[in-house]
């Protein structure tokens, strides 16, 4: 008669075998499902570090392009590439506000020299079309008082002249970076040309004194 205490342990030893395997496939499941979550959490925190440092390429373009906007292209160059080496110690972030403000910082430039240089500018300019005005007459004495408009048109208009003489100047002349400045300097060339009408207030003046 066969003894059945060895098939009994052999059935215990098997049993205990698949509940252990039964066990360790539980427990491989869960970390795979630990795993499967931990890979979609890291997606996605991948996706969101790609849409901020696109922002950040955004701000950074958006600065150069302010930049080389207020000082021109020449002043400012081509937008950089990422550097090379080391990440910087400073937050992206914070690098980005220390550079736009350090682009709308206000620039010092000594505009006192600019504002007697426009005035004269528009001085001479609205002057040297009150003398072809001038000529203009002289050679028209067919048109009797008619040719009086010649005379006093570019006088009335030497305000005018002088500042339309200044803002080409700036416009033309300036270099980029000091044009958004500059611009304001231009009434200077409308003072000069008022120069033209206290020259004929004084001819006329003069011409009812005598």
């Amino acid at each position: 008669m066969t003894d059945p205490r060895p098939a009994r342990r052999a059935y215990k030893d098997n049993a205990a075998e698949a509940g252990r395997l039964l066990h360790a496939a539980e427990e491989a499941r869960r970390r795979l499902a630990e795993a499967e979550e931990e890979r979609t959490a890291a997606y996605a925190s991948v996706e969101a570090e790609w849409t901020r440092l696109d922002g950040l390429e955004e701000r950074a373009a958006g600065i150069w392009k302010e930049l080389t906007t207020r000082f021109g292209p020449h002043a400012a160059g081509p937008l950089p590439g990422p550097a090379e080496g080391p990440e910087p110690a400073d937050d992206a972030e914070e690098l980005l506000s220390d550079a736009h403000r350090r682009v709308r910082e206000p620039v010092d430039h000594l505009l006192a020299g600019r504002y007697v240089g426009m005035g004269v500018l528009g001085f001479a300019a609205a002057a040297v079309v009150a003398v072809l005005g001038l000529e203009l007459a002289g050679s028209l004495r067919d048109l009797g008082r008619g040719r009086l408009l010649a005379v006093y048109a570019p006088v009335v208009a030497g305000p005018w002249i002088g500042y339309l003489a200044a803002t080409a100047w700036i416009r033309l002349r300036t270099s980029h970076e000091e044009q958004e400045y500059a611009v304001d300097t231009a009434v200077a060339g409308t003072f000069g040309g008022g120069g033209v009408w206290l020259i004929a207030l004084i001819i006329v003046i003069v011409r009812l004194v005598t």
